[in-house]
């Protein structure tokens, strides 16, 4: 393999291992293990775990902006904000397991000072200034900002809540009902 295709095949597993067991747990050693390279070509590409950590934020960044992106070629808000909750309802059961991967890392990142903390929150800033955006296009006023924030923070506390019980389908049946609150508008 060459360095790109080691590097991404590093990003790859390191999303992987901190979603599994949080960054502060993770050891570069685990992510060569899961990556299935040596300890040396690691070291060819990454200095260290906050910089495979850093390419594993703006990944995730890149991903969340391409998601956006694609759930913009819908005309309909409503339509759009259906298939924000789409993601996560497909992935209920890996989140009941493990949680978010992007939540995880915000919870182990944030009281950090450096640039892991900085790209944790731009991520979770575009979610939430996404979501009050497509509210105010639906709703057609600046006040509807507030629904953003109650569709953000009922994702967010669904997340916690399904880590904590291991319920993927409590978390399903949540997400319908999110679902239908955005159809009543």
């Amino acid at each position: 393999m060459n360095k790109r295709a080691i590097s991404a095949t590093i990003i790859e597993a390191a999303k992987e291992q901190f979603h599994k067991n949080g960054y502060l747990a993770t050891e570069a050693c685990d992510i060569v293990s899961a990556a299935k390279i040596s300890m040396r070509e690691y070291e060819e590409c990454f200095g260290s775990k906050e910089e495979v950590c850093t390419q594993v934020l703006k990944s995730y960044l890149r991903e969340l902006k391409n998601q956006f992106k694609k759930y913009e070629e819908n005309d309909n808000t409503r339509q759009r904000l259906s298939l924000f909750l789409d993601a996560y309802f497909d992935d209920a059961e890996s989140i009941a397991v493990n949680g978010c991967p992007v939540y995880n890392l915000y919870y182990d990142l944030c009281n950090m000072d450096n640039e892991l903390s900085e790209l944790i929150v731009e991520i979770l800033e575009l979610q939430h200034q996404w979501l009050d955006e497509q509210f105010i296009i639906m709703l057609k006023t600046e006040s509807a900002v507030d629904q953003g924030d109650r569709l953000m923070s009922a994702t967010s506390g669904l997340i916690l809540l399904a880590k904590l019980t291991g319920d993927a389908q409590m978390f399903k049946n949540q997400i319908i009902q999110l679902r239908s609150w955005i159809r009543s508008m």
